[in-house]
């Protein structure tokens, strides 16, 4: 399945079955030729465009792969969320929202964006908020502002379809990504828990299952669950004091090493020290020089 109709709404499956580093997207034909997120398929996408026209981007977030297909149309409009502006009109910015700035790969993250990722420096046409309504003929999308996995990453619900568009809270497997220096682990809670009230039918996921329809209260559940998961994990390592090293060692995050290994290293690293500055602030963890073990 590449693409799927809800009415005037095309969902496009990214490459890949919509795993990283592709996104799935969605396409709106109205007045306004619209598409969230074109990190999918640039063959389609480039379809689109042609049978069609893209009169406006919108990017749910400022991660990379879901934003490397914008260079396809620089004629577009972009919007994106208020808090996030700054990242794309500096890739300097864009590096310190991921932490990168300063560190050993940030040479390797800027090389990568732009020459892999197509990242480009452009100031955002639009800056929407949290309640936003934007209209685009006879759609309207309701803005959702749903941090933690980024600063700003926003979600967008379609009422007259009964879409709700949840970008990077994708209910996979893994569960929820938060490694950025921006992110946060109570606000990624906070934000799928306004998501539950939300009354649509049909789910769109950036990642993996794509579409899912019916009852989610469930699988949100599970997803919020790894969560926990992952820090009884890390509770149980911490029965003897552990330095930093140690613990991202342990792959409590990604179960395993992977390559390329810098890359999930930092990944892996950004989630736990969340974990601990969590863990620290309800006393349950103790920092001591360079340890850390139960209180």
């Amino acid at each position: 399945m590449n693409e799927k109709k809800f009415g005037r709404l095309t969902f496009i499956q990214g490459l890949n079955g919509g795993r990283y580093p592709f996104c799935n997207s969605l396409c709106i034909d109205d007045k306004e030729k619209v598409v969230i997120d074109p990190g999918s398929d640039e063959r389609l996408l480039k379809k689109f465009d042609m049978e069609m026209g893209i009169d406006i981007i919108i990017n749910s977030h400022y991660h990379e792969d879901h934003i490397s297909f914008n260079y396809l149309f620089p004629e577009a409009r972009l919007y994106v969320h208020e808090d996030e502006a700054p990242c794309f009109k500096s890739i300097e910015r864009l590096l310190d929202s991921y932490g990168l700035l300063g560190t050993t790969l940030e040479h390797t993250w800027r090389d990568l964006l732009v020459n892999h990722f197509h990242y480009r420096e452009r100031t955002p046409d639009l800056e929407f908020r949290d309640g936003d309504l934007l209209n685009f003929g006879d759609t309207t999308v309701h803005i959702i502002h749903t941090p933690g996995h980024t600063i700003g990453h926003s979600t967008f619900f379609f009422p007259e379809e009964g879409v709700l568009f949840l970008g990077d809270l994708d209910m996979t497997a893994f569960g929820p990504w938060y490694g950025d220096r921006v992110s946060d682990i109570d606000q990624t809670i906070e934000s799928l828990h306004k998501l539950l009230k939300i009354p649509a039918r049909i789910f769109i996921t950036s990642h993996e299952a794509g579409i899912i329809e019916g009852d989610i209260t469930e699988l949100a559940e599970g997803y919020l669950e790894i969560i926990n998961q992952r820090e009884n994990t890390l509770l149980t390592f911490l029965e003897k004091p552990r330095t930093l090293s140690e613990i991202v060692n342990q792959w409590i995050i990604y179960k395993k090493p992977r390559e390329p290994r810098d890359f999930f290293e930092f990944g892996e690293k950004g989630m736990i020290e969340k974990h601990l500055d969590r863990l620290i602030k309800r006393k349950v963890v103790n920092a001591e020089e360079d340890r850390y073990s139960l209180v």
